[in-house]
């Protein structure tokens, strides 16, 4: 069982973000004496906890009203937020999909933008569509976001008219209604997936009785094609009114100056007509045993699932109530931390396992876990998923279980109070929003720390085990098989077959839960400390950039920070990564080898446990030149990250059974992917347009399952001791500090460098078109038109082939998305190769109808010609360069740029350490006639090569795929 998630509070949004495979959804309810259609003044007014200090509320006249809060991330831009407290379960049964119709309308003509202008208008300020302005819709809200360029007044100003008008200033004219028509059911036939049916259809069961069921935001095709002016206008009017909207606005400004324009833009709106009324959301049942058994082959795997919903009444919010949520929260977190352990047995009928526990859309309570079926054990897995079940319920957690979730939760509270002041103002508005809508007091970190650090330590085992307790209590299970079915399972009778197994299972008394021992960590002595053994070395003292050579074949560039305030990247790369693997499927499998195998004398398991506590964050990965281990920490933290790369360095571990995990995982992903237009153009389509080459295409299945896990430790294990290291060090710590803690860990290093491995030439099909058919029931085809350019040295053709690809892509939107409604997101990109010499892609790609495919790959062909006959205009240059160069000023101030695009293999490539002082100077030089050249040189039609890979029916393949 999957939920998306909704309104989660800011605190239980950064421990999902930090936790994988756990799920907690909508934590509160809104207050009882309000109706969930609309809601009025502030949660804070009727609780006992306080708000954030820094934000500023308001409300006008009309009823609106307004958070604002002063932020510096990034430097010198605002992000405005229109959040209309409606979605899909406000629409009537006529209605439905008119909420997601809506969002889409506001951009094609409102009182002050008419029809066609405003992306270009956003273009021309600097913002970029998609990216800097975008909308959502969900069950119970409708939120438009802006991030604006710059924090002028008038820009300022200007974006509250567009918000204005998106509030109460729709045209929503007949002829684009229907041209907009084409684009939603592009979108739905985009989004469509085996994945999403299941989904959908977990949902309808779960949530069987209930209005949740019935109003998928994406809305009924029926409703899409009939829909008019006059339909959507009615559901317009109706929820999109001043008072039952809220506007967020957080970024580089003084609300003093705010506030004026917003209310000026604001102040005159007027709602029409009646408000509607609240929906009535329905009760699903309590009791008895439910069996979904749902086959879809295309999902590539199995899925089972042990579950309970039950219906909740809203709760004012109070600090109890806060405390509550916290301790169901640290229940449900430590049950995680157990199934992540049995998935780790080689032994085990499940993989992945997850658990999810907490509300729904503030009306149900839902729990769950789930895993994927190993090898068609579905009856040893259900046992599994009962028996770790019934252990909680019967013996509790342990001492130390509970311990080490307090520590985990506590270094995710410390985290975002250390790094509170360089938070993103485009995250802070949505998490905002989401406690509003939610109905719950906004907090500070500072608050949160406070709240909950106090509440986890008074937190006893008691405490925790009575409150699982209390999520599992209700009577009600959902048993539910999904994917790949067993042949038990593909006839008659298979509800009843997996009812009796699970009758079979709870009568199992569980046996009692073995704790691991947890070993040792660090458990290397480093080398004695050499001081002052490093050499400085030339570095860029342009961009702050300093170098040192440690030991033998060390490198050291360290960039310090303050963009990301308490928090350091670490990478550290080695070797010559895909350019060097001796067989094509070895990369996938020894990247996940190596990230599943923990160390040698650690297991993953006990790994995580001894870090337990720290915000570290490390993974290998295998690049198109080097292996890399990339990591980050809190400044706090660094030499404990040091000390995780020096073990696995030193003590590298390829264990068996993460080689037997990887495999079936691995296995699984290809199952899914080979019955998908994506996935395909990833194995097949890549390989047929860069003449197989690894950097662009993945392995075949066959390819990853001919390795086993002697070759991947004899590729690898000889870098990891031997090849020259590159360490980059991004972040908020003094070069000082960062050095003396490198040098204590790698200063005695001597590594020699192997032979460079020599890059064949990548083959390119000019003029070809291959047609690949993939069999699947998913009525969507996959165009890629791409043409062969360059690789990446010459930055200055890198930079204006960056920005053709821009035109380009406004040019297919213009055409195909806007004129000829035929695809939701045309996306073109340019792709230079860093490992092929004289090679590189620019692709353009689009998710259309199959019975349209070849026409609209001709059609992409001509928008690429009309570059080469007509050239580059002046405005469409300036349209593309302005959000480039805005991103540019952007990027610049991030860790990730200076760690990816700056640092990274600068050892081998030092002119990418002069490359950031010419960046924003050399685009904004680019002129039309540049860009035109490299249409002219690039983009003829004759010279483009063409990928089109169609849905079949099983058993009709024409055999037209290698």
């Amino acid at each position: 069982m999957r939920y998306p998630r909704q309104q989660t509070a800011f605190f239980l949004l950064v421990l999902l973000g930090m936790l994988s495979g756990l799920l907690l959804l909508s934590p509160r309810l809104q207050a009882a004496n309000q109706a969930p259609c609309l809601t009025s003044g502030w949660p804070h007014e009727s609780s006992e906890l306080q708000p954030d200090p820094s934000l500023v509320f308001g409300q006008l006249d009309n009823g609106l009203r307004y958070v604002l809060k002063t932020n510096h991330t990034p430097k010198n831009r605002v992000a405005m937020y229109l959040n209309v407290q409606s979605g899909s379960l406000r629409e009537t049964e006529a209605q439905r999909g008119l909420a997601h119709f809506l969002e889409h309308m506001l951009f094609n003509g409102t009182t002050h933008y008419p029809p066609g202008t405003l992306v270009e208008y956003f273009q021309s300020l600097g913002m970029g569509f998609g990216g800097d302005t975008n909308a959502h819709t969900g069950f119970d809200e409708t939120v438009y976001n802006l991030l604006l360029p710059t924090n002028g007044k008038d820009v300022i100003a200007e974006g509250f008219q567009v918000l204005a008008d998106y509030a109460r200033g729709a045209l929503l004219l007949e002829g684009e209604v229907d041209k907009e028509r084409g684009v939603i059911l592009s979108e739905k036939r985009s989004r469509d997936s085996a994945a999403s049916r299941v989904s959908k259809k977990q949902m309808q069961f779960d949530f069987k009785g209930s209005l949740v069921a019935k109003r998928f935001p994406i809305g009924l095709e029926s409703v899409i094609k009939q829909a008019d002016a006059k339909l959507l206008r009615s559901y317009y009017d109706r929820w999109y009114r001043p008072e039952n909207i809220i506007v967020v606005v957080v970024g580089d400004m003084d609300p003093s100056m705010v506030e004026p324009l917003l209310a000026k833009a604001f102040s005159p709106l007027r709602g029409v007509g009646e408000v509607g009324e609240c929906p009535d959301y329905g009760q699903v049942a309590e009791k008895g045993t439910d069996v979904l058994v749902l086959p879809e082959q295309e999902l590539g795997y199995t899925e089972l699932s042990l579950g309970t919903v039950f219906n909740e009444q809203p709760q004012a919010e109070t600090k109890g109530w806060e405390e509550k949520q916290l301790k169901r929260y640290l229940g449900v977190h430590l049950f995680a931390n157990r199934l992540k352990k049995m998935g780790e047995d080689p032994k085990s009928p499940l993989a992945q396992l997850s658990i999810h526990g907490g509300n729904f859309l503030n009306h149900y309570g839902v729990a769950s876990l789930s895993g994927r079926v190993n090898n068609g054990r579905w009856r040893e897995g259900l046992q599994q998923l009962h028996t770790a079940l019934a252990q909680i319920q019967r013996d509790g957690f342990d001492q130390k279980e509970l311990e080490r979730g307090k520590r985990e939760i506590m270094a995710m509270l410390r985290k975002a109070v250390q790094t509170s002041s360089t938070r993103d103002s485009r995250a802070l508005a949505g998490e905002i929003i989401q406690k509003l809508n939610s109905q719950e007091v906004v907090l500070s970190p500072e608050q949160e720390m406070q709240l909950y650090g106090d509440t986890l330590k008074q937190t006893t085992l008691d405490d925790v085990n009575e409150v699982m307790q209390a999520l599992w209590k209700h009577p009600r299970r959902l048993i539910e098989v999904v994917g790949i079915m067993p042949p038990e399972l593909q006839g008659g009778g298979a509800d009843d077959l997996v009812r009796d197994a699970y009758k079979t299972a709870i009568q199992v008394a569980p046996a009692p839960w073995v704790r691991e021992k947890s070993g040792q960590f660090p458990y290397l002595t480093p080398p004695a400390e050499l001081p002052g053994s490093w050499k400085k070395e030339q570095g860029n003292p342009a961009i702050g950039v300093q170098s040192y050579r440690l030991g033998q074949g060390v490198t050291l560039h360290i960039k310090p920070t303050e963009y990301q305030a308490n928090q350091v990247a670490l990478s550290v790369l080695f070797g010559q990564g895909k350019l060097a693997a001796p067989h094509k499927g070895m990369v996938l499998l020894a990247q996940d080898v190596v990230n599943g195998s923990g160390l040698g004398q650690l297991t993953k398991a006990q790994l995580q446990s001894q870090l337990a506590g720290s915000n570290l964050q490390l993974d290998f990965r295998i690049g198109a030149e080097s292996f890399a281990f990339e990591g980050t920490a809190l400044t706090g933290e660094f030499e404990r990250l040091l000390q995780l790369v020096y073990h696995y360095l030193k003590d590298p571990a390829f264990r068996e059974d993460a080689y037997l995990r990887s495999r079936e995982k691995l296995e699984q992903m290809y199952r899914q992917m080979e019955t998908t237009v994506v996935g395909t153009q990833q194995t097949l389509g890549e390989r047929y347009l860069s003449g197989s080459r690894a950097e662009y295409t993945l392995a075949t299945w066959d390819e990853v399952a001919a390795i086993d896990l002697n070759q991947i430790q004899s590729w690898l294990q000889p870098a990891l001791f031997d090849a020259p290291l590159e360490i980059n060090v991004v972040g908020d710590i003094t070069p000082q500090q960062a050095l003396e803690l490198i040098n204590r860990y790698f200063g005695n290093e001597k590594r020699m460098s192997p032979p460079i491995t020599r890059t064949p030439k990548a083959d390119f099909p000019f003029g070809a078109t291959k047609h690949i058919q993939v069999v699947s029931s998913i009525d969507k085809a996959l165009i890629t038109v791409a043409w062969k350019t360059n690789d990446f040295w010459d930055i200055s053709r890198t930079r204006r082939l960056s920005l053709l690809a821009a035109i380009l892509d406004d040019r297919l939107r213009v055409k195909i998305r806007e004129e000829l409604g035929a695809t939701y997101s045309p996306q073109v990109n340019s792709a230079p190769s860093r490992a092929h010499d004289g090679f590189g892609l620019l692709r353009s790609s689009l998710i259309v109808a199959p019975e349209q495919a070849e026409t609209l790959a001709q059609t992409i062909k001509e928008v690429a010609d009309s570059l080469v006959q007509q050239g580059v205009g002046e405005e469409e240059l300036q349209r593309a360069l302005k959000p480039i160069l805005t991103s540019i000023k952007d990027i610049k101030e991030d860790n990730r740029y200076w760690m990816e695009s700056v640092l990274k293999l600068s050892s081998r490539h030092p002119q990418q350490l002069v490359w950031p002082e010419s960046i924003l100077e050399e685009y904004a030089a680019i002129q039309a006639d540049d860009v035109t050249a490299l249409a002219r040189q690039y983009l003829r039609p004759e010279l483009a090569a063409t990928v089109i890979i169609s849905p079949v029916a099983a058993g009709k393949t024409d055999n037209l795929n290698p």
